[in-house]
């Protein structure tokens, strides 16, 4: 059965925090959801997050549906689309730290 909210792991809640102190992004969901496009950019495949805790309502975080169409698009042997979006997004806040680490922070040094 699939989940019915997005969460994020205790590593990953710190670094959403992390970016919000840049002021790149208005908010939160708008970091996830950038984190989740970034993780498809860079073919992270599916998969689920354990231990995530409740961050925000897939009403409210994919509100039109839109992102679960695209994943069911790109993922169609994955079944529960709210697990595979929380799974990318928290594995796109990896790969954007990993990346703000290195020292490349530019919109053109994020993308691979």
């Amino acid at each position: 059965m699939d989940k019915k909210s997005v969460g994020l792991s205790a590593e990953t809640q710190a670094i959403l925090a992390e970016i919000e102190q840049t002021g790149w992004f208005l908010e939160g969901q708008d970091i996830a959801r950038f984190a989740l496009a970034f993780a498809i950019r860079n073919a992270v495949a599916d998969g689920t997050t354990k231990n995530a805790d409740t961050r925000w309502a897939v009403g409210n975080f994919d509100a039109s549906g839109k992102i679960r169409t695209v994943l069911a698009a790109l993922y169609p042997q994955y079944d529960e689309p709210v697990r595979l979006m929380e799974h990318l997004v928290n594995e796109g806040l990896q790969l954007l730290s990993t990346r703000m680490r290195s020292g490349a922070i530019g919109p053109g040094d994020l993308m691979s």
